[in-house]
Order: structure tokens, then C-alpha cells, then sequence
């Protein structure tokens, strides 16, 4: 095997590996709950709290990347996963194993956008990188899925500190890949722009916020209400930093049609999807009466069609659109959470998951193709923000859909029809609005793009 072929499958391994670390422990948590005599409310912040440090931290880690090294922060990223593996795994109790899902979500946030960069420069322009994104976005897709179904076969089969255990193996396995395998970065010059700590300090203060709110949404109001209210009132003091400063976080030439038709897609895929994968699994268990690795075992179909989705998309994006791509898979996860919401069987919700699975690769293809169409010096800082998007869709819109359809529930199950249509209320909303902003904007983000340093290429909206 070549030496770039080996370099995409460990800078996608990298990907798989932080994007399950959101998901693998679900399947776990009861057995935690038992093993460390901590509570359920204890036992709850372990997806958030990784969700919180990962989303809320992508941006920052990708300016810094941009100005340090994409490498360097790759490793950096690596390592400190390896040190909260290391935590996790050894936790005496719940407090330490909280702490080591926080030092985890804090280092995927580190090694995703970094990661997604060198991928994207190595790769080339052209064909050569449509189809790097499209592996990198399946990949990513898989292992969503894929964390539900290994974290539940593990915790089975051994123990599910063998869940952390075996990331630090993984981590070691990556950091000596890539060592090898990644060139190193130029050292660091001294013109390089410094960051405005005020926006780094309400950039993150402002999707840590969101993130919580959502999470918290099922709690007594005042929780979820000022959290809003924080993610209100840093949103606003932000845009004015970021207006004023010399030294925005995001450059201002950045915001191009383009770019926030991608940040939509890049939500609106991750949130669509990840809900109506959490409602099915949930609905499978207890309508179903399937176990947890059984239902771990349904969701696969979903896994397959994200990667056959994004390969394909992959190499369609010379030939097609990526606006005509990105809309397409909108369509799909539309169609996917409507068949699962007018039908309600085992069998409807498998072609749901199908139909969504294939909108997923396709989309989040597309989505990071537009938002990536930009000069190399600020691939960083797009990667970052396409990211940051991504992973607020999925911490926001699953906390979200889940307590509409805790709501509107009759009995003591959850209302999954409720829950699916939220999914379709949303799927509608992020078309229409990607829709918009490709037609108002198309003409002059491709001139824009004209001359954006990737290769000479001029994307197509």
C-alpha cells in the first residue's frame, strides 16, 4: 500500500475514533452506574460533557493549527485523548471518569479539524480530493453508528473500562502512523496573526451554552432558561467582538455564500440524522424488544448506506454540483425520517435509516466541499467551523427531539412518531434555507472562489 493511501485511512481513523467516543459509552452507562455506585444524574453528563468539550473547542483548535501546524496539533490532540483514555479507564469513581470523557471531548476537538486539513491538502484538488472527503465523511458517519453497537458488545463481552482501554491503544497506534506518515510543519512565524482571547473566551462560553441547554432541556426550567439565555447574550457580544477586533477569530473574508450554505448542511445533516438514529434505537428496545446489541446490530443498514452515500457523492462532486449533492441528501433524510413517522414499523424504519443513511454521505460530502472551497491559510478555520457546526447539530438537535417526544408522550414511552417528525420539520427548514442562500449567493461565491488557492479549481455552487 502506498504511502498517501496510508496516510487518508490514518487521518480517517483519527476521525472514526473521536466521532465514536461521542456514542461508544451509551450502551454502557448502566453498567457504570453499578460498578462505581455512582447516580443517573452523574452517569447523564458523560455524553454531554464530551459533546461540550469537542463542539465548543473545534474552532479555537483549528486557528490555532492554521498558525502552529496542523501536525503539531494533530499529535498534541492524539495525546491528550490517550491521557483521558487513561483516566477514564482507571476511574475509581464517577467523578474521574467524568473528568476523563471532558479531557477526551477536549482532544477530539483538538485532532478533528487538524486532522480534516492535512487530509484535505494531501489529497490534492480535484477528483483526488472529493473523493478524500467523501471517505472522511463516511468514516465519520460509520462511527456514530458504529460506537452504539461496540460499546454495547464490549461492555458484554469484558468490561467497559475495556471501551477506554482500547482507545489508548488505537491513540498509540496513531500517533506512531502519523509521525511517519504526515510531514512536519513549517516552525511557526512571527507575523503570525495572535488570536483575540475575548472572542476565544465568548466563542466557546456561546456553543458550550447551547450545548448545555439542550442537554439540560428535560430539567426544571430555570436550567435550560438561563443556559439559553448565556448562549443569547455571548452570541451577541461575539458578533460585536468579532466585528471590532483586528484579530477576529474567524476572518471576515471567510463568510461567503458558500461557507453558510456548508455550515447549514454540515448542521442540518449531523442533527437530522443523529436524532433519528437515537429515536430508532430507543424505539427498537422498547417497542422491538431487541437488546442493546441488537439494536446496535439494526442500525448498521444506516452505517453502510452513509458510506455507499459519501463514496458515491464523492465521485460525483467533478461532474455534479456540490449544492445539487448537498440538496439531494437533504431530500433523503427527508424522505427517510417521513417514511419512519407515516408507517412506524420495524420494517418502514430500516428503509428510513436506509434512505437517511444515504442523504447523510451524500450531504455531509457536499457541505464540506462548499465550506472548504477557500485559500489554504484558512482551510483551518473553515474545517473548524464546519466541524463546530456538525457536532452542535448532533449535541443540540438530539437532546432536543428526545424531550419533545419525552413531551408529548401518552405513557411511559416515548413518543417516537413526535420525535421523527421533528426530524422532518427540520430536514424541511435547513433545505429551504440552503436552497436560499445557493441562489442569492451562487454567482458571486463562485467568482469568489475563482481564486482560492485549491488548485485552481473553481467549485461549482
Amino acid at each position: 500500500m502506498d504511502t498517501p493511501r496510508r496516510r487518508l485511512i490514518a487521518l480517517c481513523a483519527v476521525q472514526f475514533v473521536d466521532v465514536m467516543g461521542v456514542t461508544v459509552v451509551v450502551s454502557a452507562l448502566p453498567r457504570m452506574i453499578a460498578d462505581l455506585g455512582g447516580s443517573p444524574a452523574q452517569a447523564g453528563l458523560l455524553v454531554p460533557v464530551y459533546a461540550v468539550g469537542f463542539s465548543s473547542l473545534l474552532l479555537l483548535a483549528a486557528r490555532l493549527g492554521d498558525q502552529y501546524g496542523h501536525r503539531r496539533g494533530l499529535i498534541a490532540g492524539l495525546v491528550l485523548f490517550a491521557a483521558g483514555s487513561v483516566v477514564a479507564a482507571a476511574a475509581p469513581a464517577m467523578t474521574f471518569l467524568v473528568t476523563g470523557r471532558a479531557l477526551q471531548g477536549v482532544a477530539a476537538a483538538i485532532s478533528v479539524p487538524n486532522a480534516l486539513v492535512l487530509l484535505a491538502r494531501t489529497a490534492g484538488s480535484g477528483a483526488d480530493r472529493d473523493r478524500a472527503l467523501g471517505i472522511w465523511n463516511a468514516t465519520g458517519g460509520l462511527a456514530g453508528a458504529a460506537g452504539l453497537l461496540i460499546g454495547g458488545l464490549t461492555t458484554s463481552a469484558m468490561s467497559w473500562r475495556a471501551i477506554f482501554w482500547g482507545n489508548l491503544v488505537l491513540t498509540a497506534i496513531l500517533v506512531a502512523a502519523l509521525l511517519g506518515l504526515v510531514q512536519r510543519d513549517e516552525p511557526p512565524t512571527r507575523t503570525s496573526p495572535r488570536i483575540d482571547l475575548r472572542s476565544v473566551v465568548l466563542q466557546v462560553t456561546a456553543v458550550a451554552a447551547i450545548v448545555a441547554a439542550a442537554n439540560t432541556s428535560a430539567k426544571t426550567w430555570p436550567i435550560p432558561t438561563a443556559l439559553g439565555l448565556t448562549t443569547i447574550v455571548t452570541t451577541v457580544l461575539l458578533i460585536r467582538r468579532e466585528r471590532r477586533t483586528t484579530q477576529p477569530l474567524v476572518p471576515a473574508d471567510l463568510w461567503r455564500p458558500g461557507l453558510v450554505a456548508g455550515l447549514l448542511g454540515s448542521f442540518g445533516v449531523t442533527a437530522t440524522t443523529s436524532s433519528l438514529v437515537v429515536i430508532a434505537t430507543i424505539y427498537l428496545q422498547d417497542t422491538g424488544g431487541f437488546s442493546p446489541a441488537e439494536a446496535g446490530l439494526m442500525i448498521l443498514p444506516f452505517s453502510g448506506a452513509v458510506a455507499i452515500g459519501a463514496g458515491t457523492a464523492g465521485r460525483l462532486m467533478s461532474r455534479r454540483r456540490p449544492r445539487q449533492l448537498l440538496v439531494g441528501g437533504l431530500l433523503l433524510i427527508l424522505a427517510g425520517a417521513a417514511v419512519a413517522t407515516i408507517w412506524s414499523s420495524t420494517g418502514s424504519l430500516a428503509t428510513g435509516l436506509v434512505l437517511a443513511g444515504l442523504g447523510n454521505g451524500a450531504g455531509a460530502v457536499a457541505a464540506y466541499g462548499l465550506g472548504t472551497a477557500v485559500p489554504p491559510d484558512q482551510q483551518g478555520s473553515a474545517a473548524g467551523l464546519l466541524n463546530t457546526a456538525a457536532q452542535i447539530g448532533t449535541a443540540t438537535m438530539v437532546a432536543a427531539t428526545v424531550a419533545i417526544a419525552t413531551v408529548t408522550a401518552q405513557d411511559r414511552r416515548l413518543d417516537y412518531r413526535s420525535g421523527w417528525l421533528t426530524v422532518v420539520g427540520t430536514a424541511l427548514v435547513i433545505l429551504l434555507a440552503v436552497v436560499g442562500i445557493t441562489r442569492t449567493g451562487g454567482e458571486k461565491a463562485t467568482a469568489a472562489s475563482g481564486d482560492s488557492g485549491c488548485g485552481g479549481r473553481i467549485p461549482r455552487r
